[in-house]
């Protein structure tokens, strides 16, 4: 009878993990971070350690995407965002911010999907704690004048496309 009990309890919670990991996102509670604000400078380190900051970028917009490898919903933000990268080519700065795992562990993660923007590493999550950032994948697009745009959390790139498409209107007719 407890053998029993024991297998019904891990298919449980086989099932909860599947549920979960197919999930757009691990919650859906936005970044602290709202438009109109000016955003954190740091961003993180590439992976050969250098720091960058966001006023190194002003006049550009900035995309910004908070992620984990192990996050489904992230890999397909990542991957469909490789598509968006190479449509706006030089019409906007992407950044993919790392969540607490390893330099060989986004190494490897960017080798294996061919990313073609920069991955940077927040090791101690000091990056997404000054965002606000409580769900992931979160997107942050960022405007010429430094301040956030838009906000999103899940996988929203076609959502992202519209947003970008609605910032450089705007700023043709400024």
């Amino acid at each position: 009878m407890k053998v029993k009990c024991i297998y019904f309890l891990l298919f449980v919670l086989s099932l909860c993990i599947i549920i979960n990991c197919s999930a757009p996102a691990i919650w859906d509670e936005p970044p602290a971070i709202q438009k109109g604000m000016f955003p954190p400078d740091v961003l993180g380190e590439t992976l050969d350690r250098h720091e960058i900051r966001i006023s190194e970028f002003r006049g550009k917009i900035v995309v910004l995407i908070f992620w984990k490898t192990w996050c489904p919903a992230c890999r397909k933000e990542l991957i469909e965002t490789k598509a968006l990268v190479n449509e706006y080519r030089n019409k906007f700065i992407i950044y993919a911010i790392n969540l607490g795992e390893s330099p060989d562990v986004v190494r490897k993660f960017q080798r294996l999907y061919r990313l073609n923007f920069p991955l940077l590493l927040d090791t101690q999550s000091k990056i997404i704690s000054s965002y606000g950032i409580k769900a992931w994948p979160a997107t942050i697009l960022i405007n010429r004048q430094g301040r956030v745009y838009w906000t999103s959390v899940g996988s929203e790139v076609e959502k992202l496309r519209q947003e970008i498409e609605m910032l450089l209107r705007e700023e043709q007719h400024d």
